[in-house]
């Protein structure tokens, strides 16, 4: 991409000259971090040394309360579990491509190493979601049910799908209440919903480069329809800009309606951001054709969301970061970007676009752009289960029954932010035991605070990483007996069979059915995520052994 209204994050990074106040946390507060979250630290052999939170917005929006989240443990449970999985990654997996010779650096090798990645994040963020839901009192109690996911879906020629992950679905709570959702949880336990990426620039975190980090959201709102995890066509902004049909209007007048609620009368002042992906060329040359500039990163469309339009945030030619105007990504990456981005006083409006038309590889960008919305049989059938026929654009108040119900939003740095150069990549001292992450939070409140957590390593960082590390890697190039041995030594062992669990539904979700707190395992599922690459060989013989080892996991056959 050559123009002057170009620019690579990469070589042109925003700076932030808002408001950013400090406020360190007293010893006493210190103490209470680690008292509140006791059972986490353990489990990690860690404990808060020290912190810092810098307060960007404290202005409340007047939508919404914090609801259950006033609860500390809750609130501060969310930043924990954006913190702690971006620790892992920086401990063991953070630019691991780098540690092999180029020959090795394969496409191959790539995914191998992002799905281990991804496969740690996913780890740790469920493991700290469950244990801080099953430390809760009664009265105070609460299950966690994932309703937005990344990761799932095929991308041809890239990646097989059904990527580590926390799957739609999963449960975090006490037990007895797990086993009765849906069908009788007590009025005393509140319902929350989540929505993750865990972790957005998962590319980055393996080959070491900027803006990686952790994603999630926690609410009280429940969800009214599912978005499936295909691309979205997005319009952002940080300014609360009116609907429109995007079926009904064109780039200009689409621009022009936002450039309006951003208080831009002067196009050439304008900003609109995309990833750099041919689809998004045609596009991007009419926008510079307007004047508007367009800033454009390898990876990454879901923290730009989060910060866009925020006051101080400035591009190298001067203007803000204002809006996403036609931008295609995917659509986890949107709903975990435009929810804070909606508390903060944004608007975004999605729009399902064809996936398989997207993807081919014969198509010129000018072609891909105008067949987005070319949907196969298969596509189309997708946006009427989700109820999208009649209103074909969408915004969260669309999928979400309250988005203003309170909620949380942490996004842990794995490396340094160029989109808000506040938020650096965590900082590992192996010879000293610490580690210090960076988490930006916005809560339903319109509140945004960075984060800044600096955590002693009680028995070392060696032995912090090994607790962080997913089960699987104790099994890899195991033989089915030695890999059944390893399995029943985990599931006597009270912590190692815990993890086990999160392990199992993180990996094998796409061939799983939940059902009263059990799992029942689809077989010839497994074999086809085999064959297509998703899965290894040796997953057959852990799924075979934590079926046969562990049965009380799982209901009948299906």
């Amino acid at each position: 991409m050559t123009s002057l209204l170009r620019s690579d994050i990469a070589e042109a990074r925003l700076t932030y000259e808002g408001r950013y106040e400090a406020r360190e946390m007293s010893n006493e507060k210190v103490s209470t971090f680690n008292l509140r979250h006791q059972e986490v630290m353990d489990f990690y052999g860690l404990e808060l040394a020290k912190g810092t939170v810098f307060i960007i917005e404290d202005r409340v929006s007047g939508l919404s309360n914090l609801g259950v989240f006033r609860s500390k443990q809750l609130r501060q449970g969310v930043i924990l579990a954006a913190a702690l999985p971006a620790a892992a990654v920086a401990i063991d997996g953070f630019g691991s491509l780098q540690d092999l010779p180029k020959e090795e650096q394969t496409k191959a090798m790539v995914n191998r190493l992002k799905r281990r990645n991804d496969r740690n994040a996913a780890q740790v963020m469920g493991e700290v979601l469950q244990i801080t839901t099953e430390t809760f009192e009664v009265g105070d109690e609460v299950i966690i049910e994932s309703a937005i996911t990344e990761g799932v879906r095929v991308k041809p020629g890239l990646e097989a799908g059904g990527n580590p992950t926390i799957p739609v679905g999963a449960l975090f709570g006490k037990k007895e209440h797990c086993s009765r959702y849906g069908r009788g949880v007590s009025k005393e336990v509140t319902r929350l919903s989540m929505g993750s990426d865990v972790i957005d620039g998962t590319g980055k975190s393996v080959k070491g480069f900027h803006s990686s980090l952790t994603a999630l959201f926690v609410t009280e709102s429940d969800f009214k329809r599912h978005l499936p995890d295909i691309y979205v066509e997005r319009w952002m902004a940080g300014a609360m800009f009116p609907e429109f049909n995007p079926r009904s209007t064109d780039l200009l007048e689409e621009t022009k309606i936002i450039a309006e609620a951003c208080g831009i009368r002067d196009l050439s002042e304008m900003t609109a951001y995309f990833l750099d992906r041919p689809r998004h060329h045609l596009p991007m040359d009419q926008l510079n054709s307007m004047g508007v500039s367009t800033p454009y990163d390898k990876d990454g469309d879901l923290f730009p969301a989060v910060v866009m339009g925020l006051d101080g945030l400035r591009c190298p030619d001067g203007r803000g970061f204002h809006s996403m105007i036609g931008e295609i990504g995917g659509s986890a990456e949107w709903t975990v970007g435009a929810l804070p981005l909606v508390w903060r006083g944004g608007q975004s409006l999605g729009m399902l676009t064809s996936q398989s038309s997207l993807t081919r590889k014969d198509l010129s960008p000018e072609e891909l752009w105008n067949e987005r919305f070319h949907y196969t049989e298969e596509e189309l059938i997708l946006l009427q289960d989700a109820r999208f026929e009649q209103k074909p654009y969408f915004t969260v108040c669309d999928l979400m029954d309250k988005p203003f119900a309170g909620g949380v939003s942490a996004f842990g740095a794995i490396s340094d932010n160029y989109f808000f150069p506040h938020l650096e990549g965590v900082k590992v001292d192996r010879e000293r035991g610490f580690i210090t992450t960076n988490t930006f939070m916005v809560n339903s409140l319109g509140n945004i605070e960075h984060w800044q957590l600096t955590f002693k390593c009680i028995e070392g960082i060696e032995a912090t990483g090994k607790k962080m590390q997913s089960p699987k890697s104790a099994l890899r190039g195991l033989d089915e007996a030695e890999i059944d041995k390893q399995i029943k030594a985990m599931v006597d062992d009270q912590l190692k069979r815990f993890r086990l669990k999160q392990f199992f539904v993180n990996e094998y979700y796409p061939a799983i059915i939940h059902t009263d707190g059990k799992m029942v395992v689809l077989e010839n599922t497994v074999e086809g995520l085999i064959a297509r690459g998703a899965l290894s060989e040796y997953d057959r013989a852990i799924v075979k052994a934590v079926v046969r080892d562990v049965p009380e996991w799982f209901a009948g056959p299906a």
